[in-house]
C-alpha cells in the first residue's frame, strides 16, 4: 500500500478541500430556528384608531413568535386579558390590539409601535396612530340652534356702508367651562365683541390690516378660522376651531355715485338731460346733464344685473300718471358697463314720434337671482288706480328714470282780467269797452305768472268776490287758443252757486264767472288752456277769491 503524498497534490486541489469542509459544517439556516425555515417578515402597516377601538394584525409566521406594544394604551386581546406582548407558534396569524383612552390628551396625536419577533430576529410591522382627544365639553351655535362644527362654518354676515346699517352675527357657546375667542390667532377682518354668558357679536372689520374692502366676500376655501378658548380644570386651555367665512357687503344694498334722485327730461336730440323738481309733472328745471349719465356701483362682490324697462307717462290732473311695462325694452337707451361703471346714451327722437319714457333699475345679483324667474311686473311694482309704484324693497335700485318728447312749438298766450259793473242780460250786445280791466296796481285784482304743476306757464287770479255781487261778472280774457286745445274748467269748489262759461266778445275769447259764493273757503277754481282729453295744458290758471 502507498502512503499519500500530499507534496505531489497540487495547491489548487487542497484549497478546494478546505471550502468542502467548511459548507459541511455551516447550516445556512439565516437566523431560523429549524433547518430549512426561512423567516421573511410582512410589510410594514399604517392605521389610525380612535380611543376605544380595534385593530386586526395578520401575519404568517413560519416559527414562533412574539408580538409587542411600545405603547400602554394599545394592548393586544388574549382570551378575557389584554396585555403589552404576546406569543404564539407558527402558521397563519391574526391578533387584535385593543387602543384605549389611557393618557390621550388634547393636544398631541399618538402612535404605537407593533414589533415582531421571529426566532432571533425582531422588525416594526405595525404603527398605529390615535388621534388627540376631541374635545366635546364645547357646543356653538347659532340663535335658531343650528350648530356650527367643520361641515356647517360660520358665515359673517354683511353689513350695510352706513354706521347705523351694522349686522351682527351672533354666536352662542354653551360649556361647563369659560370660553373665549382668540384675538390673536383669528382673522383680522373679523371683529369679535363679548356680550358676556358664552354669547359673542360678529361683524365684519372695516379697520383690517390686510386691506379687505368689507364689500367682497370671503370664502372656506381662504382656510379662515375662529378659534375658540375653553378654560378646563384638568387640561388646561383648550382650542377648538371653526372655519369661517364672510358673505361680503348686504345683500340688498347698492349704492350710486352720483346719484339722479330727481325724474330727468331728455330733448330730441339726446344730448341733455334736465332734472325736474320732484312733486311736479315739469317743475323747475335744475341740473343739466350733458350727452349721457354715468355712475359707480357699490355692491356685493362688484355682482349686478341692469334692467331697462319702458315708462309710459300720462298727464294727469296736477301730476302725472306712471306705468312701467318690464316687458318692453327701451331699444333707443344704451347702457355700457365697464366694471363698476355704467354710462347711459340716449338716442335721437325720430321726426313725428311721439313721447316716450324708460326707467333703468340696477339690482344687486344675489336679488336678482331670486326674482329673475318670477313676474317681474308684479313682483316689482303696486298698480294702484292708474300708477304704477315700485315696491319698497326695490326703490333703492333706480338709478335713473326719464321722458324724451317732442319739441313744442313756444306759443305766446297773454291772460287779462277784466269785470263788468253791471248785471249782463244779452252778452250778444257786450262790446270789448264794456269790460272793465283790472289794475294790477290796484289791491282788488292781481293776476301773477309762476312755474305751475299742470303746465311749463301757470297764472294765478285772484280777485275780490264783492266783484260778483248783485250779478255782476269777472272775465279772464286770452288772446290765443293754440289748435286742439280749450279754454275750460277742471275743477269749481263753488258748483251750483259760480256759473262759469265760454263767451266771443270781438273776436277774443273769454271765461266769465256770474255768481255769489255763499261761502268762503281756500278752494280754487281751477282752469287752463289746453287739451282736456290728453290733460296736455299750454297754459294752467288757479281763480281764487277774497
Amino acid at each position: 500500500m502507498k502512503a499519500l503524498n500530499l507534496k505531489s497534490m497540487s495547491w489548487i486541489m487542497a484549497l478546494a478541500m478546505m471550502f468542502i469542509v467548511s459548507f459541511t459544517g455551516c447550516s445556512d439556516d439565516d437566523g431560523e430556528n429549524t433547518p430549512g425555515e426561512k423567516i421573511e417578515f410582512p410589510t410594514l402597516q399604517e392605521a389610525t384608531c380612535n380611543a376605544d377601538g380595534t385593530i386586526t394584525i395578520s401575519f404568517k409566521a413560519t416559527v414562533d413568535w412574539k408580538l409587542t406594544s411600545n405603547a400602554g394604551w394599545c394592548k393586544f386581546v388574549d382570551g378575557e386579558f389584554t396585555q403589552s406582548s404576546i406569543t404564539g407558534k407558527a402558521g397563519e396569524q391574526t391578533i387584535t390590539a385593543k387602543i384605549s383612552g389611557d393618557g390621550q390628551n388634547y393636544s398631541d396625536d399618538n402612535v404605537a409601535e407593533i414589533t415582531l419577533t421571529l426566532g432571533e430576529k425582531e422588525q416594526v410591522i405595525y404603527k398605529i396612530t390615535r388621534p388627540k382627544k376631541v374635545f366635546n365639553g364645547l357646543t356653538i351655535k347659532d340663535e335658531n340652534g343650528n350648530v356650527y362644527n367643520t361641515e356647517n362654518p360660520i358665515i359673517i354676515k354683511g353689513s350695510g356702508y352706513e354706521k347705523i346699517d351694522v349686522v351682527y352675527t351672533t354666536i352662542l357657546t354653551e360649556s361647563e367651562f369659560e370660553v373665549g375667542i382668540s384675538t390673536s390667532e383669528n382673522p383680522d377682518w373679523i371683529k369679535v365683541e363679548n356680550k358676556g354668558e358664552g354669547k359673542f357679536n360678529l361683524t365684519f372689520n372695516n379697520d383690517n390690516t390686510e386691506g379687505i374692502d368689507p364689500k367682497y366676500s370671503i370664502s372656506t376655501e381662504k382656510g379662515h378660522k375662529l378659534v375658540f378658548g375653553v378654560q378646563t380644570t384638568n387640561e388646561g386651555l383648550i382650542n377648538v376651531s371653526v372655519p369661517v367665512a364672510y358673505e361680503g357687503l348686504k345683500e340688498n344694498v347698492l349704492l350710486f355715485k352720483p346719484e339722479y334722485i330727481n325724474a330727468l327730461t331728455v330733448n330730441p336730440e339726446g344730448t341733455v338731460f334736465t332734472e325736474t323738481s320732484s312733486g311736479s309733472m315739469e317743475g323747475t328745471e335744475g341740473v343739466k346733464y350733458e350727452n349721457q349719465l354715468s355712475s359707480t356701483i357699490t355692491v356685493r362682490d362688484d355682482k349686478f344685473h341692469v334692467l331697462k324697462i319702458t315708462e309710459i307717462k300720462t298727464p294727469a290732473m296736477g301730476t302725472y300718471f306712471y306705468t312701467y311695462d318690464v316687458t318692453q325694452e327701451p331699444d333707443w337707451v344704451t347702457i355700457v358697463e365697464e366694471g363698476t361703471k355704467l354710462t347711459l346714451t340716449v338716442a335721437a327722437l325720430p321726426e313725428g314720434a311721439e313721447l316716450r319714457g324708460a326707467a333703468i333699475l340696477v339690482i344687486p345679483e344675489v336679488i336678482w337671482n331670486k326674482i329673475k324667474d318670477t313676474d317681474l311686473q308684479a313682483t316689482l311694482f303696486t298698480r294702484d288706480s292708474d300708477n304704477d309704484y315700485l315696491n319698497d324693497e326695490y326703490t333703492d335700485y333706480i338709478w335713473t328714470h326719464f321722458t324724451q318728447e317732442p319739441k313744442n312749438e313756444e306759443i305766446e298766450i297773454i291772460l287779462k282780467g277784466f269785470y263788468t259793473n253791471k248785471e249782463i242780460t244779452d252778452w250778444t250786445t257786450v262790446k270789448e269797452e264794456d269790460l272793465i280791466p283790472f289794475d294790477n296796481n290796484d289791491q282788488t285784482i292781481s293776476i301773477s305768472e309762476y312755474p305751475g304743476q299742470m303746465a311749463s306757464i301757470a297764472w294765478n287770479a285772484s280777485f275780490s268776490k264783492s266783484l260778483l255781487e248783485n250779478n255782476k261778472s269777472v272775465c279772464i280774457q286770452t288772446n290765443s287758443i293754440p289748435a286742439g286745445h280749450d279754454f275750460g274748467v277742471m275743477y269749481n269748489p263753488w258748483e251750483g252757486e259760480i256759473q262759469i262759461t265760454n263767451k266771443t266778445i270781438d273776436g277774443k275769447e273769454y271765461m266769465v264767472l256770474t255768481g255769489y259764493p255763499s261761502s268762503m273757503s281756500f278752494d280754487q277754481i281751477m282752469a287752463g288752456i289746453g287739451n282736456f282729453d290728453t290733460m296736455d295744458f299750454a297754459i294752467e290758471l288757479n281763480i281764487g277769491m277774497y
